[in-house]
């Protein structure tokens, strides 16, 4: 490209930040939880923004807003788990998400939530949960993008996914071919 062709790029009028929000919620997102405890102390939050990056070595990326307590937290604790819930799971996506205001340490008090031979916290009966090293962030607008080295993996067969879609939840099944 030519520094011209570069700078009309850069010149191109952006999306407003409601038009935005409202075409992405449009898309399915899968609902997880992605949990931490350490020096810092224990902390879970709902993510929808979580993707595999690599798998030499396997890598995730996730995003969380930095007004969250979780974010400076799982900073600090260096150790995570990412926890992909399943359809009847919402109540758990709702509590990690601050409804009700119920403090942190009650959260995890369900005995499906577990620790992991890496003393991270994880839910037993996720679909999937990922024990994760945190290995950088990047701050972007309200967010911090962290990217997370896995270190082991759990899956629980044949439960169907949550997902967020349309600003509520869903499920998905495979399609017939």
């Amino acid at each position: 490209m030519t520094q011209a062709q570069i700078e009309s790029v850069h010149r191109l009028p952006h999306i407003d930040s409601a038009a935005f929000r409202e075409a992405l919620a449009h898309a399915a997102t899968p609902v997880t939880v992605i949990a931490s405890d350490g020096v810092a102390g224990k902390a879970g939050v709902t993510c929808s923004a979580v993707c595999s990056v690599s798998d030499a070595p396997p890598t995730i990326l996730f995003c969380v807003n930095r007004r969250s307590a979780a974010n400076s937290i799982i900073k600090a604790n260096g150790l995570l788990s990412v926890n992909w819930l399943h359809a009847l799971q919402t109540e758990v996506s709702q509590l990690f998400a601050g409804a009700g205001q119920i403090p942190m340490s009650e959260r995890f008090s369900d005995e499906r939530w577990q620790l992991s031979e890496h003393g991270i916290p994880y839910r037993a009966d996720a679909i999937v949960s990922l024990d994760c090293r945190f290995t950088s962030a990047t701050e972007v607008g309200t967010h911090s993008v962290f990217f997370a080295q896995v270190l082991d993996a759990r899956k629980s067969p044949d439960a169907a996914p949550l997902v967020y879609c349309q600003r509520a939840y869903a499920t998905t099944r495979p399609t017939q071919s």
